[in-house]
């Protein structure tokens, strides 16, 4: 066993608890004797006194363990002292096993499992738990003290693969969280000029719906005033065309209503649906003769204020404020042409009423004219103040404050205030007219203009927009593909080194890791792997080399005990001899003493034996004998031990058994004998036997040879009662 088992302290056994490692050192010299004491075949007061030591030994430790346990509120504390529960528990078990059993097996492996039990508490079961003691030691409070801990709480919690496919991740997450944000806000700026292009056509079409409500006016307010006989031809044609431009409008309304989600703007929709109903509704009306002119002018007035009312409202959409200005500034400048229209056609009325030239300064109707000319310049000052310094610049003198306001003071100066001129409304119908067609002009060009410029940046939207989904494509394609790489060339290895170990842990060596020719932690990894492989290979070789030295030790010691356990039989039937019998009667009486237990012995003495060899020869007298020794070994319990003792004289011991109970065993046994039928030859050999029986008790002091002198007594008197019978030792 020494050859197999070697314990001894050494420093990478220490746990760093001191009052730990001081129990492992007693627990394994205590255990190292008991495996000596085993190798060298100790008398049975040593292993007691070994194991009486071990019990005390490892009770005082698992005390130990568990105080601290506790104190670190250790989560496998339970399972941990079911173990420390379980061990003591099999101490005396493995005593037993060890003192009542005289082959080598059974003391290989006792010692067996007390070499692998304190390699297993100390190296495994006590390493787990101290090393949890240390991870609850409180560091102290700075950046590198929470970097650790973070890092360790993370190591602890977070496997590395997930780990490695975190950190080569967050780079792809990154650039996709900015990509996000850049598709986000390109796909913000798309959304704007999308918006900005339907308002553009919407203006554009309130434009041109306007103008041409604003020509039929004039010529309607001129065709009523000259008793229905002047402009019939042009306000037809021009009522043609304003039912052209309302059904483009309505068709332009439905078709962007349904893609748009600008809730200003569906308002917006909804509301000019209702005007343009009002205005279809207005306009049928007209046909009848006896509408006044004032009644046609307010009626136009307000569907064309109505329109272009929602239409300013429009610039309060949120957009971006270069595109809010450039709708401002359109809505100016269409505010301007109607604001002409009006007062082109309050003109006309005021010369058709031919008044006085004091009539005429102090009428009603010339003073809402030059109020007009104020709601002119204010028109204009919104539109200079809105538009670019390009709109400024197309717009020219139309959009001059000074200018426009000597248009018009000249304009009624020559065509009101001096009279004697003839056709005076139409000069003034003309002129204003041809006004309202320049600054319509400007409108339309400004409108599309903006349209340009919209459309344009919507391409360039577009063209962006495809771009970066291009370079976000490929980065994160390339990003994933390194990532992956990266993953792979952390994680491969660590497996393909954990595999190697898995396989080391069953005995196999021959996984080598000479493949890594890298500097780094892996490549380290590889080299710490293949030198523990090539430790252990050495190891094993030599463990091969002492197994082979302690089989051929147990080969001879089994060969040992194979000629003791033959010595100690009778050849003849098998039973143990007297000499065997003495020794194990001397232990089990140590063991009574000990436990306190019930020990009883028969003496057996085949009646008339001698005759038997008379009659039937030593042949025969060996046979009986045989069969004598069966009957008895079938007849007792299998912890009885039965031996030959004399001739035809047997002992049967009978360990934890009452003198009642082993007169009943022994009645058995009797009753068996005398039943028995030897078949010999063509006769029947029969049998019967004297048996003597007595108790073991600890106050009578008996030795071997006394406990079976009061036996043997107990026999005879059996014999003198005229034999097949059963005699108990008086007391």
């Amino acid at each position: 066993m020494a050859l197999m088992i070697s314990l001894e302290w050494n420093e990478d056994m220490c746990v760093g608890i001191d009052e730990i490692d001081a129990d492992h050192k007693k627990i394994l010299i205590i255990i190292a004797a008991i495996i000596d004491a085993i190798d060298i075949n100790a008398n049975a007061e040593t292993i007691e006194k070994h194991f009486s030591e071990l019990a005390a030994c490892t009770a005082s430790h698992f005390k130990h363990e568990e105080a601290l346990m506790k104190t670190m509120g250790f989560e496998d504390f339970i399972e941990h002292q079911k173990g420390h529960q379980g061990f003591l528990v099999q101490l005396p078990e493995l005593k037993n096993k060890l003192l009542n059993s005289n082959n080598a097996e059974a003391a290989g492996e006792v010692s067996q499992f007390l070499y692998d039990w304190v390699i297993e508490h100390i190296l495994i079961a006590d390493m787990d738990y101290v090393h949890a003691f240390y991870s609850e030691e409180k560091y102290s409070v700075s950046f590198k003290a929470i970097f650790q801990r973070s890092s360790e709480w993370l190591s602890q919690r977070v496997n590395i693969s997930t780990r490695v496919l975190i950190t080569a991740l967050l780079p792809i997450l990154g650039m996709l969280l900015l990509s996000f944000i850049a598709i986000k806000d390109n796909y913000q700026q798309y959304k704007n000029m999308l918006l900005l292009d339907n308002l553009t056509q919407i203006v554009q079409q309130v434009n041109s719906l306007t103008h041409n409500l604003q020509v039929e006016r004039g010529l309607l307010s001129s065709y009523i005033s000259s008793d229905y006989q002047r402009f019939s031809k042009a306000l037809t044609s021009q009522q043609h065309k304003s039912n052209d431009e309302i059904y483009a409008f309505t068709t332009l309304l439905n078709s962007r209503k349904a893609l748009l989600t600008e809730p200003m703007l569906i308002e917006f929709i909804n509301s000019t649906k209702i005007d343009i109903t009002e205005l279809i509704i207005f306009r049928n009306g007209l046909n009848s003769t006896s509408i006044s002119s004032e009644k046609i002018l307010t009626g136009y007035n307000l569907i064309i204020g109505k329109l272009l009312s929602r239409v300013n409202r429009l610039s309060h959409i949120k957009m971006d404020a270069e595109f809010a200005n450039n709708i401002t500034a359109i809505n100016a400048i269409v505010g301007l042409k109607e604001i002409l229209g009006q007062q082109r056609e309050l003109g006309t009325q005021l010369i058709d009423d031919d008044l006085s030239t004091h009539e005429l300064i102090h009428s009603e109707r010339y003073k809402q004219l030059y109020m007009q000319l104020g709601m002119q310049l204010n028109a204009i000052f919104i539109f200079n103040y809105s538009a670019t310094p390009e709109q400024q610049q197309t717009c020219g003198k139309l959009c001059n404050v000074a200018k426009q306001k000597a248009f018009i003071n000249k304009t009624i100066e020559d065509l009101m205030l001096k009279p004697g001129k003839e056709q005076n409304s139409q000069f003034w119908f003309i002129t204003l007219t041809n006004r309202i067609d320049d600054i319509e002009i400007v409108t339309d060009k400004i409108i599309n203009d903006l349209d340009t410029k919209t459309q344009l940046k919507l391409e360039r939207l577009e063209s962006r927009f495809y771009l970066v989904i291009i370079i976000i494509s490929t980065i994160v394609v390339l990003n994933t593909l390194f990532s992956t790489i990266l993953y792979h060339s952390v994680i491969t290895p660590i497996r393909r080194i954990t595999h190697a170990l898995k396989q080391v842990t069953l005995g196999r060596y021959n996984q080598q890791m000479n493949e890594s020719a890298s500097k780094d932690e892996i490549g380290a990894l590889y080299g710490a792997y293949e030198t523990l492989r090539r430790k252990l290979l050495q190891a094993d070789m030599s463990k091969n080399i002492i197994k082979r030295q302690q089989q051929s030790l147990l080969d001879r010691r089994k060969e040992r005990d194979r000629y003791r356990e033959l010595a100690s039989r009778d050849t003849l039937t098998g039973a143990l001899n007297r000499r065997k019998f003495n020794l194990i009667l001397k232990q089990e009486i140590n063991f009574a003493k000990q436990d306190k237990q019930k020990l009883s012995l028969l003496l057996l003495d085949i009646d008339h034996f001698k005759r038997i060899n008379d009659t039937y020869g030593h042949a025969g007298g060996d046979q009986a004998l045989r069969d004598f020794y069966d009957i008895c070994s079938n007849s007792v319990k299998s912890s009885d031990i039965v031996a030959r003792i004399g001739g035809e004289e047997f002992a049967i011991l009978m360990p934890e058994t009452d003198k009642a109970q082993a007169h009943v065993i022994a009645e058995r046994l009797r009753h068996n004998i005398q039943a028995l039928q030897i078949p010999y030859g063509q006769e029947t050999i029969r049998l019967t036997a004297s048996i003597g029986l007595a108790q073991w008790h600890e106050y009578d002091s008996f030795n071997v040879d006394e406990f079976i002198s009061h036996t043997d007594k107990a026999l005879y008197q059996a014999k003198r009662d005229g034999r097949n019978c059963v005699v108990e030792a008086s007391t």
